[in-house]
């Protein structure tokens, strides 16, 4: 999953660091010329050797290149090591200063400039929006990176890193939840003060999963030690109601239907007095989801709420839905007023771009990931587990 995010964003930190490390290399370079430049030319020296000693004897030069030669022919063999080694330490010298400068270049702090930054956030824009991320989204995250790698200084050894470092805090403060919901802590604390049923109302559009998501749910709360019941209330979709049912029982835990058609209120009441009457602790209720969200959906889920008063009111949409489900999300919580967020199909989304629309775009807090179909493919929402999808820490 997010495969396609992981891409872009690995792509636009490659790019940023060779760029960067082109610029500490071409610089080390010119730092090379100049110390070359600084050397002394061993042809510029003999000259100055032999001006000196012109000085010194007037005598004609070709008297003095006639002592050369002898005295060169009789040169020791000690005093001709010793030129050669004075000559490679000159050479030495060069590459010691150039060495020594490429390390200050290499280990410095390095400032990326926003001239610099432009083309490469530019480019990942494209790609973010290719990835699905609606525009908004697209805009916080470009924004959020522009500040994270100009303000301040990055350490150039393992430039790579540091970078994927800056776009992970980037991310993560734009996938901060706003608050969240401790499901099973709640349902405690009124089995405690003999609150019971603790009743949960399940909203949504048809497709995303919802009647497998509820029996996730419920196996969630049986696992701890909850009795549990479900009831069959999206009377719109007849197979809903079979398949609520088959649940139940694979679960082994009752459920109220009714048939198809009727009031999906009076399914959830019923249920309700059910479990009061048997001392059933949760009480998980599904209700109708049209493909499109409408004034008579918004009246029957209102209804509902009047009737069951539900002590969560929890949206789940599939995570591949994208701008659609952003849409159907405002218009439910406007309508009833969202206490949480179940995405499902987290494996389906190959290029991740919607979740981290959906993630970014709501106040409503997420609070678990569906990530497959068996009742235990369900996890708590974690910032680090979609940040670790899509910047794996190195």
């Amino acid at each position: 999953m997010f495969e396609g995010l992981k891409k872009k964003f690995s792509e636009f930190v490659d790019s940023i660091a060779s760029k960067e490390e082109e610029k500490i290399e071409e610089e080390a370079l010119e730092d090379k010329k100049e110390t070359i430049s600084e050397l002394p030319n061993e042809e510029r020296v003999r000259e100055e050797e032999i001006k000196k000693r012109e000085r010194v004897d007037p005598e004609p030069k070709i008297k003095e290149e006639k002592k050369e030669q002898e005295k060169a022919s009789e040169m020791p063999k000690r005093e001709e090591h010793q030129k050669i080694t004075e000559e490679r330490e000159l050479k030495k010298r060069g590459n010691v200063t150039f060495g020594t400068k490429l390390r200050s270049k290499i280990f410095k702090e390095i400032r990326i400039s926003e001239k610099d930054i432009n083309p490469f956030l530019e480019d990942l824009r494209i790609s973010l929006l290719e990835s699905d991320v609606n525009y908004e989204v697209v805009e916080k995250v470009v924004e959020s990176l522009r500040k994270e790698l100009t303000e301040g200084s990055i350490s150039s050894p393992e430039l790579e890193i540091r970078i994927s470092e800056k776009i992970r805090k980037s991310l993560m403060d734009i996938l901060k939840s706003s608050g969240s919901v401790d499901m099973l802590g709640l349902a405690a604390s009124k089995r405690s003060s003999g609150e019971i049923p603790f009743k949960i109302l399940f909203l949504g559009p048809n497709g995303a999963g919802k009647t497998t998501t509820i029996a996730k749910i419920a196996k969630m709360f049986i696992d701890k030690g909850f009795s549990c019941m479900l009831s069959a209330s999206d009377t719109f979709r007849a197979a809903a109601i079979e398949q609520t049912a088959i649940h139940a029982s694979r679960l082994g835990i009752p459920v109220v239907k009714g048939s198809y058609g009727a009031d999906p209120s009076s399914i959830a009441f019923d249920a309700v007095a059910h479990a009061k009457a048997r001392h059933i602790e949760v009480v998980l209720i599904d209700s109708a989801g049209r493909q499109e969200t409408n004034k008579s959906l918004m009246d029957e889920v209102r209804k509902m709420v009047r009737v069951t008063k539900p002590n969560l009111k929890i949206f789940i949409g599939e995570s591949i839905a994208g701008n659609s489900l952003l849409n159907q999300l405002k218009e439910f919580d406007s309508a009833v007023g969202l206490d949480g967020i179940i995405l499902t199909k987290l494996d389906c989304d190959a290029k991740g771009g919607n979740t981290l629309s959906i993630l970014s775009e709501t106040d409503v807090p997420v609070l678990f990931f569906g990530t497959g179909e068996k009742y235990e493919d369900i996890m708590p929402y974690d910032p680090n587990f979609i940040i670790e999808s899509i910047m794996p820490s190195n």
